[in-house]
């Protein structure tokens, strides 16, 4: 098919598919991270210390690490669309429950149990980019859910703000809760596990799709062969230190801007944890784009963005402790922190065997998640005297080591001419 002929094949694999994936990381994750904008008014009425406040806050990540294994296992044998739809009515429920429960071990409870629904989301998400988009498009369908990540944050942290404001913030967990339930049930009537089975598909993009989404993977291989593979564990080891730095970032940014300025309001909280989001997500666009058409390795990208992040965290502790230096820092970080997403996930899809998709970002995930414990704990227990900047500065270090473990994978490139085709780091 030649590359002019792209330009006629139909478009409903990103309409279809990306979109509506990208919806349902949107409200997964806002639905996960709308407690780092209620936290500050539930330490108030709670009464919750530092060290609680970091262990509720990580109680998602608890469950959200152990079904990243076990989805990715689900999503390759009884399908995606399922292990979807069951994940998100769970987390609408949970998340409209967070807001009904008053007591501290139930409300652990509930965040866990959502975490668990939502560990097996991004593995189902591995094995339909695989099945849905060609090689050359694998990068943007991956960067379009990436999208959710600051997107959420500029989109649902100031209404969280809003409803927290107008309402209170157990009404804001229930209102978030229910675009969940309702997604499940979309999902399920409009897309399909594999375009080969997909009977409103047109033979034009069926053929497209089938022909280009093997190219530069490794086909076949068993878990045993994943386990095996150095490049993983680097993976896994870059990214548990990202998303160290990231969830302590989301989830402590709001308990900060609301420390530097007591007479803020939650809603102007709200739209403040949006501006560095805002600029996140412009720079996740740029990066994405330029390492798509870059000859570099995408790790490069990774590496770049992380020691930025890292560095502003740093730079952080040290400027004036006013909101608007901090506020500079913060936007650096968030820029740093969510700029290569989609540059990285096309990294790794590239490194695994095409049949081993879920699984293997599954074990990735399951790693890097694990850091989503990590993070808000380390900066509870870190912030002396409860100053929510002590601990953030300390999570810089984290970000920098990520970055330096993600430049050594990027530079294996170099001496990799002779590895089998697929296990050449893109």
């Amino acid at each position: 098919m030649s590359a002019n002929s792209h330009t006629n094949i139909p478009r409903a694999r990103w309409y279809r598919i990306g979109a509506l994936l990208f919806l349902i990381y949107l409200i997964c994750f806002a639905d996960r991270s709308n407690i780092g904008v209620a936290a500050p008014e539930m330490v108030r009425e709670m009464g919750l210390s530092g060290a609680v406040t970091g262990a509720l806050l990580s109680a998602f990540f608890w469950g959200y690490v152990v079904t990243q294994l076990p989805g990715g296992w689900l999503a390759s044998r009884i399908g995606p669309k399922r292990v979807i739809v069951g994940a998100l009515l769970v987390v609408g429920a949970t998340g409209c429950l967070t807001g009904v429960v008053t007591r501290l071990p139930a409300l652990l409870t509930i965040r866990f149990v959502m975490g668990l629904a939502e560990g097996v989301v991004w593995p189902s998400f591995a094995v339909l980019f695989i099945n849905w988009f060609p090689t050359a498009e694998r990068g943007r369908a991956v960067s379009l859910s990436q999208y959710a990540l600051p997107l959420a944050s500029v989109i649902m942290a100031p209404l969280a703000g809003w409803m927290i404001r107008e309402f209170h913030w157990r009404t804001m967990f229930v209102m978030q809760g229910i675009p969940a339930l309702v997604l499940a049930v979309v999902f399920w009537a409009v897309a399909s596990e594999d375009p080969v089975v997909d009977r409103r598909l047109s033979k034009a993009e069926r053929d497209y799709i089938v022909a280009g989404r093997t190219e530069a993977m490794i086909e076949e291989g068993s878990f045993s062969d994943v386990l095996r593979m150095p490049t993983v564990w680097g993976l896994c080891l870059t990214y548990f230190l990202w998303i160290t730095g990231m969830y302590a970032f989301g989830m402590w940014a709001p308990t900060l801007l609301k420390q530097l300025s007591a007479t803020m309001g939650m809603d102007t909280v709200g739209w403040l944890t949006a501006v560095p989001y805002a600029f996140a997500t412009v720079a996740m666009y740029l990066v994405s784009r330029a390492a798509d058409r870059s000859h570099f390795s995408r790790g490069w990208y990774v590496s770049g963005a992380l020691c930025i992040a890292g560095l502003a965290l740093l730079g952080q502790h040290f400027v004036a402790n006013t909101l608007g230096m901090n506020m500079v820092m913060l936007v650096l970080a968030g820029i740093g922190i969510y700029a290569a997403l989609g540059a990285w996930w096309s990294w790794a899809l590239a490194n695994v065997p095409r049949n081993q998709a879920g699984p293997a970002i599954g074990l990735i995930n399951l790693f890097g998640n694990a850091g989503g414990i990590c993070g808000p704990l380390f900066v509870g227990l870190a912030a002396a005297g409860g100053k929510a900047s002590d601990g953030l500065y300390l999570i810089g270090f984290a970000l920098l080591l990520g970055s330096l473990v993600a430049l050594l994978l990027a530079s294996k490139k170099r001496v990799q001419h002779a590895a089998p085709v697929g296990h050449v780091l893109h």
